[in-house]
């Protein structure tokens, strides 16, 4: 955490607060607070916002961490199936771990209100956020704009990891549209109460969410990308025309299950043999080092495993000789033969 003695810590903890809440989704970002607003907040226990830069380059990721590790779930699930101008993507929304947010975000990429839009803002390491959807529908808008209950924390999803999704947020219970999916050095996001992941990203992480455009950098002023006010007012032509490399989703899928049993059940065979050589390869590699490290503890007998037995080379000796001995006798009885008969 950063330290409240030094004032260019201040300078610092305002650029990151503006940085942190332009996840929040508001069009307008607040004005920095002065240097006794800062303090005040952060000893009110407000500070949750001010977290460190995640895309500090000195920060370490956590690219191989499984986002499900470790945590008991249980409840209904939904796995949406999406192609974008990257590539395909697929992402698994967990109920127990956020209702209300896996509630609406699924009912959304149900409704097609996320079909075609574009992923405006793509931040490497940190994050890369979405959900201004260009639907005409009146109806689909307004649900699309109406604020949900924020949900309670889960100390066991904590930090965030490289490939979760949440919603961004302006404040308590703000929760409307736009998702988020974090980058591998998000770990700092999770503090404000409307950063609950409700899913995370199983397919295409590497091959289409870290190749989704983010040459145009961050929001103004942190990059030159483009602002949300506009993309509300102008719609879809406005990335278009303004920025026009931008990724975007095509179409999404969403299928419902009851339970992750229901889930495995419905799988594919090909998934059920990912799943299995998976299991098989873990199964080899905790072999592998458990073999190694017996190795390394006696060293003496991995060099006499990769060593010939003795009792086989002995052997091989003694009748290398007995082959020798004969050959040299019979060589002398012909010698003595020829001797005897020039006599």
């Amino acid at each position: 955490m950063y330290s409240l003695s030094d004032r260019s810590t201040i300078v610092l903890w305002n650029e990151n607060l503006q940085r942190i809440s332009s996840i929040m989704g508001a069009d307008d970002i607040d004005e920095p607070m002065d240097d006794t607003d800062d303090i005040n907040v952060f000893n009110e226990g407000g500070g949750g916002d001010a977290a460190e830069s995640s895309t500090d380059d000195n920060d370490e990721g956590n690219d191989d961490a499984s986002a499900a590790d470790g945590v008991v779930d249980g409840g209904e699930h939904s796995i949406i199936t999406c192609t974008t101008s990257a590539g395909p993507l697929k992402m698994h929304f967990h109920k127990s771990w956020s209702p209300n947010g896996y509630e609406r975000a699924t009912s959304l990429f149900e409704k097609g209100y996320y079909d075609h839009s574009h992923f405006f803002r793509v931040v490497p390491h940190f994050l890369v956020q979405f959900g201004i959807g260009y639907t005409q529908d009146g109806e689909l808008k307004r649900f699309s704009q109406s604020s949900i209950e924020d949900d309670p924390k889960r100390a066991d999803l904590m930090p965030f990891r490289d490939g979760y999704v949440s919603f961004a947020g302006s404040g308590p219970n703000s929760r409307t549209s736009q998702l988020f999916i974090a980058y591998d050095r998000a770990q700092n996001l999770g503090t404000s109460p409307w950063e609950t992941p409700f899913g995370e990203v199983v397919e295409g992480t590497q091959e289409t969410v870290r190749k989704l455009y983010s040459g145009y950098g961050d929001m103004p002023p942190w990059g030159k990308g483009p602002e949300q006010g506009p993309i509300h007012s102008r719609g879809a032509s406005y990335i278009e025309e303004d920025f026009p490399l931008l990724d975007k989703f095509e179409t999404c899928s969403v299928e419902r299950v009851a339970s992750l049993t229901n889930l495995i059940k419905g799988s594919t065979s090909t998934d059920r043999k990912v799943v299995e050589n998976k299991k098989e390869s873990k199964s080899i590699q905790r072999h592998v080092r458990a073999a190694t490290a017996k190795d390394e503890k006696n060293p003496a007998s991995a060099t006499a495993a990769n060593q010939p037995e003795q009792p086989f080379l002995t052997l091989l000796l003694v009748l290398s000789f007995l082959v020798f001995v004969i050959l040299l006798l019979g060589i002398r009885r012909r010698r003595m033969r020829k001797t005897g008969k020039s006599v």
